[in-house]
């Protein structure tokens, strides 16, 4: 006779409770049923639907828009939003990216062109430059012929294309000499076994050692020689990082070691022989020579000669606003409407009437959070909008014995709260607008932003940003943004008698907002945007516009 299986009171009570679990989930199933049939009765009322405004904006977007906003790339930078009709995939993915390149590369020619006309040549023992005849570009002359009526008109000024000139080349050598700077850093972390690297860095440094050849690393020099070679070069702070590294343990060979001193001996080459601090005072000199009458245009042959060979015209100032011109032109002129955001300071859109209209926000360029500080309404049904702000490029110059101070004085200080007061202050004497430090290294760095105001040759101090619609052309639109980000305050009422169908706003150095009395009722203040998304955001849920639910209609 087999044996008896003891049962477990522990086991009888699993078992009621699994028969106890089965009972509710099929209760509440039941009453879920109930629920939802007692709902879809309750909504099925053909006079009246809960859901009616969330449904109609979703389709307003649907039939209006791309599900979502497409970008592409303009000029290997500049990234281009769209939100538009959607035309389908071959037109998006085909047609539309070889009109980018299209408007690209006339751009890009009117560019090249815009050189001839700024070139200077050698006559007779003295320096002079050529008419150049625009009939095959039309868009540049119609520049040249705008710019001389607004020089006349407004601060802005054609005939100062050598003070731009001057700061666009600085900042070519500042991103030069600071990419070879960080290049050489990076490197730097590869001469000992860093165990702060990420396994991507890991990689990248094996593959830069697979690379180096064996030409490099067979050099003659030492790796003391090398090290010396880059001391030579460096300033105090390069030179204490690669000191620090080569005391380090490091796994790597000795002919490893040497390829890599190459490679941060080449990237120092590059940066040692840009000048540190360049000579801005020195760009003054251009001031006076900044006169548009010496541009000449001659309207029969469409041409243009430039009188002095001290003056030139800034046409890359307009790159961006010739792009959207030429971009314009390409586009269905039927049944298309778009919102297009080019860049952070250009724009231009198409917009029904009934179409709910859009706006466009004025940021505070040195603001890390809560950058808005207001917007304006797109009212007409098509143009242009430009921002002309600060930090549109910035040169940051290295402040060595700042720096060096800086050090000494932290490391002497041992206590917290004495050390968080010391930064407070620091960020007090050395303000964020002209000054930027990095805690990490305990560097002081002094920036210089663009564009400068052709007056001084130097940064602008009343303004930091200002936004200018205008209805038919984006290179107006920039030439009156740079015009009024240049302004004094008795400009800018100057300005709003002068030109008093331009809508326009500027962002004052003390965070206010300057907009015309006419266009008032255009201008958002920060918390009547963040109304008005709250609005839209209720809206899209299908609720009343102060978020509660609708009630039924009887």
């Amino acid at each position: 006779m087999s044996p008896k299986r003891k049962v477990r009171a522990s086991e009888l009570t699993a078992s009621r409770n699994n028969n106890s679990q089965w009972r509710y989930l099929i209760l509440l199933i039941i009453i879920g049923g109930l629920f939802l049939y007692f709902m879809i009765k309750w909504t099925s009322d053909k006079e009246y639907d809960r859901f009616a405004l969330a449904k109609q904006y979703s389709e307003y977007y649907k039939d209006f828009f791309v599900e979502k906003p497409l970008t592409y790339t303009v000029f290997e930078e500049n990234k281009l939003v769209i939100r538009a009709i959607n035309l389908g995939s071959e037109f998006w993915n085909n047609e539309f990216p070889a009109m980018i390149r299209q408007s690209e590369n006339e751009v890009n020619e009117m560019l090249s062109v815009a050189k001839l006309i700024n070139e200077s040549h050698s006559q007779n023992g003295e320096s002079v430059k050529e008419e150049q005849n625009l009939s095959s570009f039309p868009a540049l002359y119609e520049l040249l012929e705008t710019g001389k009526k607004m020089s006349e008109i407004s601060y802005y000024n054609l005939a100062s294309g050598e003070i731009s000139e001057f700061w666009e080349r600085q900042y070519r050598n500042f991103k030069k000499k600071s990419t070879a700077y960080a290049k050489a850093e990076v490197v730097l972390n590869y001469l000992f076994d860093n165990p702060m690297l990420s396994p991507t860095e890991i990689q990248n440094r094996k593959k830069l050692l697979d690379t180096l050849t064996k030409e490099k690393t067979d050099s003659a020099s030492s790796i003391d020689d090398l090290a010396n070679q880059i001391y030579a070069m460096s300033d105090k702070t390069f030179a204490g990082m690669l000191k620090d590294a080569l005391s380090k343990p490091s796994s790597i060979s000795e002919n490893e070691k040497k390829a890599l001193l190459l490679n941060i001996l080449g990237n120092m080459k590059v940066h040692s022989t840009i000048d540190k601090t360049p000579d801005f005072e020195s760009v003054k000199a251009f001031i006076p020579y900044a006169d548009p009458k010496k541009i000449e245009l001659n309207g029969d042959r469409k041409s243009v000669r430039i009188t002095s060979p001290n003056v030139s015209v800034d046409i890359n100032f307009f790159k961006e606003a010739l792009f959207l011109k030429k971009l314009k032109e390409k586009l269905p002129k039927v049944k298309f409407n778009y919102l297009i955001f080019l860049g952070d300071r250009h724009g231009m859109w198409k917009l029904p009437k009934e179409y709910v209209r859009w706006s466009v926000s004025i940021d505070d360029p040195f603001s890390v959070t809560d950058k808005i500080r207001g917007a304006v309404k797109l009212m007409p049904e098509e143009g242009y909008f430009v921002i002309t702000r600060r930090n549109e490029d910035m040169i940051m110059t290295r402040l060595e014995d700042v720096s060096e101070k800086i050090r000494k004085d932290l490391d002497a200080i041992k206590e917290y709260d004495a050390k968080n007061a010391y930064l407070i202050q620091l960020r007090k004497d050395y303000p964020g607008k002209l000054y930027f430090f990095d805690p990490i290294k305990k560097t002081m760095f002094r920036k210089y932003d663009t564009p400068v105001d052709w007056r001084t040759a130097l940064q602008v101090e009343n303004n930091l940003a200002a936004l200018v619609i205008d209805e038919e052309d984006p290179v107006r639109a920039r030439m009156l943004s740079y015009s009024l980000f240049i302004s004094d305050d008795a400009r800018l009422a100057d300005h709003e008698k002068g030109f008093s169908d331009t809508v326009f706003a500027v962002l004052k150095s003390d965070s206010t907002v300057f907009v015309p009395q006419k266009f008032k009722e255009l201008f958002m203040t920060p918390e009547d945007v963040k109304e008005a998304r709250i609005k839209a955001d209720y809206k899209a849920r299908g609720l009343n516009p102060d978020g509660t639910v609708p009630t039924k209609k009887k």
